[in-house]
């Protein structure tokens, strides 16, 4: 047994990254810093129904008004650790393409992103319990052929395969933040979107954002579903959030005031 103890690796009481390279430090810094900032001055986020989150355990969160450019997925991050009976931390699942960006993977990962793959979202879910958040463009709700597609994406199907509660998530105002004025075909069937900051100005556009009021609403969680159901939990979600995506625009009335 001794013998053994010398390959078994250190303790490391001052770690500063976990298994999936979040640092805990620079998270603490975005948090006071930019993500502050963003949640209280210049999106001015609004947080509806936090207690529906679960308290304990793993839980997918899914938005609309998701995409490449979009603040949503932070923001809701951010109002659930401010807002959340129990402060509850969240991982955002990013796109893998976006992580194999030379660079911007180490500062994702860093800043507590993970790789939108089936298998380590079950393991974020299932075995460590932790609340997971998956952004959709909200224009890819608005039929039924367009939502299925939800039903492949690797954090439905992680959340389907370890069965725990899928909470669908209503935001208006994220598009208004950096609003999209045409998309550009790409090979593969990809689309670039093309907004009054990006492409031209590059990475810098990340940053190009208008100020907005960003209202979110927290729906029941969905918990009747099991391995196989990923499809069916996909149609339902996307038809709740098509839904009250169309009522909180009517009720907001006017974007600009």
């Amino acid at each position: 047994m001794d013998a053994g103890r010398d390959t078994l690796p250190a303790v490391e009481p001052d770690r500063d990254l976990d298994d999936w390279g979040r640092s805990a430090r620079l998270a603490a810094l975005l948090d006071r810093t930019v993500w502050d900032a963003a949640h209280k001055v210049w999106f001015r986020v609004e947080l509806e129904g936090a207690a529906r989150i679960p308290a304990t355990g793993g839980a997918l969160l899914v938005v609309n008004g998701g995409g490449a450019l979009s603040p949503v997925a932070p923001m809701l991050a951010k109002a659930v650790r401010e807002e959340h009976p129990r402060r509850r931390e969240s991982r955002l699942a990013v796109d893998p393409a976006l992580l194999a960006q030379p660079g911007l993977s180490v500062a994702l990962a860093r800043a507590g992103a993970v790789r939108a793959h089936e298998d380590d979202l079950a393991r974020l879910l299932g075995d460590e319990g932790a609340l997971v958040v998956h952004a959709v463009r909200t224009d890819r709700l608005h039929d039924d052929a367009a939502a299925a597609d939800l039903g492949v994406h690797p954090a439905l199907r992680a959340a389907a395969r370890t069965g725990v509660p899928v909470v669908p998530v209503a935001a208006v105002g994220a598009d208004d933040a950096q609003p999209v004025l045409a998309r550009l075909p790409l090979p593969g069937g990809r689309r670039l979107p093309v907004t009054l900051a990006f492409p031209h100005l590059g990475p810098l556009a990340l940053l190009a954002y208008l100020p907005a009021r960003l209202r979110l609403r927290t729906l029941a969680p969905r918990t009747d579903h099991g391995p196989g159901d990923a499809e069916r939990l996909a149609l339902s979600v996307a038809r709740r959030l098509r839904h009250e995506h169309a009522d909180m625009t009517r009720e907001r009335r006017s974007r600009w005031t």
